[in-house]
């Protein structure tokens, strides 16, 4: 029976040259399980900072320990692991980054034929431009508000929370929105 990998044996695995366990085996389950706990946070930072997002970044960081898993019989220096970790981290960083980008051009000439077909006029688009830019929860009960033509009762059920605080939003949307359009009127037309 096989002994529970440690840390140690990381350092040491690269000098004994034993052949790495076939996949699936409980030693490679254990070497995952080691290299998780030394390099996960590790890794979640690396990502972050190259993907400036938190849960794309994890996400990237557990698609790194999946392919390290599954092809961990490829891999030649198990001391070398938490390199090729790194490797598989910074490389599916750089493809979500290309990925979000192309999207994002993509969704943006859709979303610009798009509103071109919906609004038509340079006041719509400029009231568009200007509800992007409001505040996420404002924004939403705006949308869901004016643009859904849905009532307050709704709009709080949609998003979580009492009828005050979907009052109190669109208010200060209003208010946001009028400075910003150059509007005094602020009210449901």
């Amino acid at each position: 029976m096989a002994r529970p990998l440690v840390v140690e044996d990381l350092a040491m695995a690269g000098a004994v040259e034993e052949p790495l366990p076939a996949e699936g085996t409980v030693e490679a389950a254990d070497l995952l399980s080691v290299l998780f706990d030394a390099h996960y946070r590790e890794l979640c930072r690396l990502a972050y900072v190259l993907l400036g997002d938190g849960p794309q970044a994890e996400d990237v960081v557990q698609e790194a320990f999946l392919r390290t898993f599954t092809g961990l019989g490829r891999l030649r220096d198990r001391s070398r692991a938490d390199a090729y970790l790194r490797r598989c981290v910074v490389n599916l960083s750089r493809s979500r980054l290309r990925r979000r980008s192309t999207e994002g051009r993509c969704n943006e000439a859709v979303h610009r034929t798009h509103r071109d077909e919906t609004f038509t006029t340079p006041a719509d688009l400029d009231m568009v431009e200007a509800v992007r830019s409001l505040p996420p929860r404002q924004r939403a009960a705006v949308v869901l508000f004016y643009f859904a033509d849905l009532p307050e009762t709704e709009v709080a059920a949609t998003l979580g929370c009492s009828v005050g605080t979907v009052k109190s939003q669109l208010a200060k949307a209003r208010a946001a929105l009028a400075r910003g359009l150059g509007d005094d009127e602020g009210s449901r037309s």
